[in-house]
């Protein structure tokens, strides 16, 4: 099994993250570009060429790194899917230094991170959901490890704690600069009334202000972006004929799944309006929503994706979930960082990391930012209208 897995994996993101790696202990003395940061991944050689000569011969120090998952409960098959992606990353990066160890967050967080700290983690990795967090961060106080999780609740974010999860911001602007680009700025949106809706609110309010649009307008759906069932079909379509009066040329629908077919039936199609998406707009259930043909959004880049989604499909048998490729990529961090720390400093470079999801860089508030796509839905699916930038 191993041999035919190392015939599979002989390029992979994992070797992209090394060499960013050596790119940036190289930055201070060539001074390159930005632009050289970032060579394309199928130029890269294999990771070991880029390990000092002194380390072939000596037997390398350990870096333990944890991963905090459900690895029983509700969630279980969740948990064990990102385990799964943690450890293909760990094959494909090859170091015989770097060590991940699972802890079981489904009984208890807090069991699971003081066992974690009592190993001697450098870096944890983990958990998915925010209550999660909160529950451990009182105990990573004062102890000098880091924590990279999959949660989107930026309230969680700050003091050594960092979100990976794909986070409203960059995506609304990403598409609303796109558009912008062609000429329109004046833009209303239906937001649910949740946490979700509110930040991409703030994002909206704050495009607004700094004038990079005109918003015309916000029409709250007062039920969860599961279901949508409580926006009336009256009161929508009475906003968005106001708002044509105005000027609109552009809707913001960032809700994807029931909550976003239930808008597009109500509201009908609207040839004189560009419909704007977000990422999770990003699975097959769009595309058969009748009404969103045309439409935009921004997502992680459908090429990075594929190849990593391939190989998982080949290794396990099935396909691998969004948050799969956020293990996948944490992994990748914490290799390509192995050799340098896990500080705030290291963990926060300004030129980013890129891997299966894309180009992205952690900020100093604990939030992330990502380079994405823009695609349009289309009758044969996602077409690619512009590529994600490759650099910051």
């Amino acid at each position: 099994m191993m041999n035919s897995m190392k015939q599979i994996f002989k390029k992979t993101p994992v070797q992209f993250f090394a060499s960013i790696c050596l790119l940036l202990a190289l930055t201070s003395c060539t001074g390159p570009t930005a632009k050289e940061q970032f060579p394309a991944p199928s130029s890269l050689p294999a990771q070991e060429k880029f390990l000092p000569k002194a380390q072939k011969s000596v037997r390398p120090s350990m870096h333990k790194i944890g991963i905090l998952l459900p690895l029983s409960g509700p969630h279980e098959a969740l948990g064990k899917e990102l385990l799964n992606a943690a450890e293909l990353a760990l094959f494909d990066a090859q170091s015989p230094s770097l060590v991940l160890r699972p802890y079981d967050v489904g009984k208890s967080p807090q069991t699971a991170v003081n066992q974690a700290l009592k190993d001697g983690v450098e870096l944890l990795i983990g958990p998915i959901f925010a209550n999660d967090v909160k529950a451990i961060r009182p105990l990573l106080d004062n102890k000098n490890v880091n924590l990279l999780c999959f949660s989107t609740d930026q309230t969680v974010a700050g003091n050594g704690v960092y979100l990976l999860g794909f986070l409203p911001p960059p995506q609304i602007e990403r598409v609303i600069g796109y558009i912008k680009d062609k000429g329109m700025k004046r833009i209303a949106a239906i937001t649910p009334l949740d946490a979700y809706g509110k930040v991409v609110e703030q994002t909206l309010q704050k495009l607004d202000s700094q004038g990079d649009i005109s918003l015309v307008g916000i029409i709250h759906n007062g039920n969860t972006a599961d279901a949508g069932e409580d926006l009336e079909a009256s009161h929508l379509i009475a906003d968005i004929e106001l708002y044509k009066t105005k000027g609109l040329e552009a809707l913001l629908v960032p809700e994807g799944g029931r909550a976003l077919a239930h808008i597009i039936q109500t509201l009908g199609v609207q040839e004189s309006l560009q419909l704007l998406g977000s990422g999770q707009w990003d699975t097959p259930e769009t595309l058969a929503i009748p009404g969103t043909n045309g439409a935009l959004f921004a997502s992680i880049p459908p090429e990075d994706w594929k190849e990593f989604a391939t190989r998982f499909q080949e290794v396990y048998g099935g396909p691998p979930s969004r948050i799969a490729g956020l293990s996948y990529d944490a992994i990748a961090l914490a290799a390509a960082l192995e050799n340098k720390g896990y500080t705030a400093k290291d963990l926060t470079h300004p030129q980013g990391f890129s891997g299966t999801t894309g180009l992205f860089r952690l900020t100093s508030k604990g939030l992330n930012e990502r380079e994405l796509a823009i695609l349009k839905v289309a009758p044969e699916g996602f077409t690619l209208v512009s590529p994600a930038p490759r650099t910051f």
